[in-house]
Order: C-alpha cells, then structure tokens, then sequence
C-alpha cells in the first residue's frame, strides 16, 4: 500500500479515502502512454547526470516507483488543456491564413530519439515547450533556466528542422502551478542546432560506453558512469532511497552519488 506523509485528520473514513483516491491516481499515471514510453526522449537527454540517461539508454526497469507524481500529473493536465485551447481558439477565429500555432506535433531529431513537441508556431518559426512550476521552481527559473530545458528545446527544434519547419528560435513558456497569468515567464533564444547535435553525441557516447562496460552482464559497472547528484535525485527514476550512500550503483539503483 502506498502512503504519503501528510495525514488526512484522524476520521478513519477520511484516512481510507485519501488512500484510496491515492491508489486509483497512482494506478492511473502508472498506466499512462507516457509512463509506459521505451525510447528515450529529448526531454531525458536534456538531464545533467549521466547515469541517469545512461540507465534510460540501457532500459533499467524504474526503482523509485513511489516518488509522487502530481506535479508532472498537474503538468499534463495542463499541456492537454492548453492544446485544446489553442486548437479551439484557431478553429473558431478562421484565420484566413490557416492555423499559425500547430500543437502536438510528433518529431524526431535522431532515429533513435522521438517525442511530441507541444507547439510550432508557422509565423515565427518559433518552437514553444510548455513548463508548469512551483512558485520557488519559478523564482529560479528567472534567474537561471536549466541547461536540461534548454537542450530538450533544441531538441525539438531539430525534430522540426528535419521534418522540413524552419525554425529560428526556441521558446520555454514557464506556467506558475499557483499563481496568475501575470506570473507566467518566458525564455527564448535562437535555435542552434550544435547544443541538439551535442546531445545527440552524448546519447552515443553513453550507449558506447555501456557496450564496453558490458552492462548487461555486469549491472555493477553502472557505477563507473559519472553521477551528477544533487536535490532532484529524489526525483530520479533509478534513485533507490534504500541503499547506503557508500553502495555502488547497479541495476538495483543509484544511491545518489
């Protein structure tokens, strides 16, 4: 049984719901498409660590499963509601031109690489990636946006540039999860396809790596690729909260070193 820290009152009835809508929300985002996705994405190879994209590579069944997942579930629920509304929002108006803004188009910067990038924008040749934040998440983001954001944009806008779009610049529309529309930050910057091909390079990097390491047979040697640990470990997929900070990394997770 999955339980969170924070208790629901002492009401027994008010205990076994919030277990029970906390199963059916698990059980739902566990069997989603996105959970259930095999090929790596650009939005995994934007990651700083390593071991975490070379775990990804090397398809690793996940570890930390019981990680709370409403933030990226709120995320989804609002890239879905804003494709509807674009979509809307053009259809109704009948711009003479056609559709400017096209949502949810698939692309595929590297044959081994695909995704769904949320909008392309025809007027501005212009590739725009939703973010959803919390309110300290944004506080930084205007500070610094992440290298891993910026990477999966480029991404994107070499998926589209190799599906014939044009692209003269990326853009990450940072949504404040509590806040106002006022709130709402956004970063661009010309498209350069060096820092999409420099990921791409990596990913071979580390799939060739994982071939000398004879991962498969030697699930121990995940420990001799290079971690980057820090705060969102705990977010990692492969992080095992379970094992000693001094246990080497494996097939059964990353201590977080």
């Amino acid at each position: 049984m999955v339980t969170w820290d924070e208790p629901a009152g002492d009401d027994p009835l008010n205990v076994a719901l919030k277990q029970e809508i906390t199963e059916m929300v698990l059980w739902a985002e566990n069997s989603s498409p996105r959970s259930q996705q095999r090929a790596i994405g650009p939005s995994e190879l934007g990651d700083p660590c390593d071991r975490q994209v070379a775990y990804r590579i090397a398809g690793t069944p996940e570890i930390n499963v019981f990680r709370d997942p409403w933030p990226a579930i709120v995320g989804t629920a609002v890239h879905a509601w804003l494709q509807k509304a674009v979509d809307a929002y053009q259809e109704s108006h009948h711009l003479p031109q056609g559709p400017a803004w096209l949502t949810e188009l698939g692309v595929q910067p590297d044959p081994l690489v695909q995704g769904h990038s949320d909008v392309y924008n025809q007027k501005t040749q212009s590739v725009v990636d939703w973010k959803t934040a919390g309110v300290d998440a944004m506080r930084k983001y205007r500070k610094a946006v992440p290298r891993g954001y910026i990477t999966q944009i480029q991404l994107y806008g070499l998926g589209h540039s190799r599906a014939g779009r044009p692209v003269k610049d990326v853009v990450l529309v940072f949504l404040p999860r509590s806040g106002w529309l006022g709130d709402m930050f956004i970063h661009r910057e010309p498209y350069d396809e060096a820092v999409a091909l420099a990921a791409l390079d990596r990913m071979y990097r580390l799939g060739n790596q994982l071939i000398d390491l004879d991962i498969e047979t030697n699930p121990h040697r995940f420990a001799q690729i290079e971690a980057t640990p820090g705060d969102s470990c705990v977010w990692c997929p492969l992080f095992n909260k379970d094992l000693e900070p001094d246990t080497a990394a494996s097939d059964k997770g990353c201590p977080g070193r």
